[in-house]
């Protein structure tokens, strides 16, 4: 009878593990959340503005009213006006960012709770000169071939600075792979790379050929198939933002017991009241029939 008791008790405890659990989080001050990027490219460039959501979830709650401008270079002011969409403030004209340039933005805004002035700033880093080619064909790494994978091999001549960052990017047929999400970027250095023509041949006897992004070919979003259009997007960006980046990555999941035991990083200041991250960058991309 005992052992039965002791059968039973473990069943219970092991019923009890799969169910569903909602911690009670405690409501916290939402803060103002900022985001937007300055790029090279001729276009009108975006900055977004709203409320933290809930732990668990829910829509932001946009910011309107909002008063943005941007300094070039300690030079010219770019003024920003909200768009159609709540929230999301736009360049009155289009322009393209320069290498060596200096971004400084300004965000201004009154609520019930009085005024709030927001800011941050970036200097726009140098890219290659382009991106010669791209291939795609099977990821092997280090003699290892990964199965159901295709990788992505770009071409190009890397910068000659070791601390340069660089963010790639791929599309299928101009869509995101896996979503509109910086979660799916991938990030790396130049480090002993620097100034050398990535993927060719002295960097092949040295370290093999390299794939920076993988297409999953099973049961996926990323498959590609014979005739598709596939670009990458490479852009040089700030050594902070690719931080930033990495810490979304290890935040993300639904799970709070497996989340990162630290906040996010933010370049938005006043320190503590905003989070997001504001950056210039520029862009290189290519685009390869499969």
């Amino acid at each position: 009878m005992k052992k039965h008791l002791i059968i039973i008790l473990a069943l219970i405890c092991f019923s009890a593990c799969t169910e569903k659990m909602q911690i009670d989080t405690p409501d916290g001050e939402q803060l103002v959340g900022i985001s937007g990027s300055i790029t090279d490219e001729y276009k009108q460039h975006e900055i977004i503005i709203s409320r933290t959501m809930p732990f668990y979830g829910g829509e932001p709650a946009m910011i309107s009213n909002a008063t943005v401008f941007v300094i070039d270079n300690g030079l010219d002011t770019i003024w920003f006006e909200e768009s159609d969409r709540n929230g999301y403030y736009l360049s009155h004209e289009a322009f393209a960012g320069e290498p060596h340039h200096k971004y400084y933005l300004s965000v201004d805004f009154s609520d019930n709770s009085g005024h709030h002035h927001f800011y941050s700033q970036s200097t726009m880093r140098e890219n290659v000169e382009a991106v010669d080619s791209i291939k795609i064909k099977p990821w092997v790494f280090n003699d290892l071939e990964v199965k159901d994978y295709l990788g992505v091999y770009p071409y190009f001549q890397t910068n000659d600075d070791p601390k340069t960052f660089y963010m790639a990017r791929v599309r299928i047929n101009n869509e995101d792979v896996g979503g509109d999400t910086l979660t799916k970027c991938e990030l790396f250095e130049a480090m002993g790379y620097a100034g050398i023509y990535f993927n060719g041949a002295y960097m092949v006897s040295i370290g093999g050929e390299f794939p920076i992004y993988g297409l999953n070919q099973k049961d996926s979003l990323e498959v590609v198939h014979r005739g598709d259009t596939v670009t990458m997007d490479l852009w040089s960006i700030p050594r902070g933002y690719a931080g930033y980046i990495s810490d979304i990555a290890m935040s993300t999941g639904s799970n709070p017991m497996m989340g990162t035991p630290s906040n996010v990083s933010t370049n938005i200041y006043p320190e503590g009241e905003a989070v997001g991250y504001f950056h210039a960058s520029s862009l290189r991309q290519c685009s390869v029939i499969y």
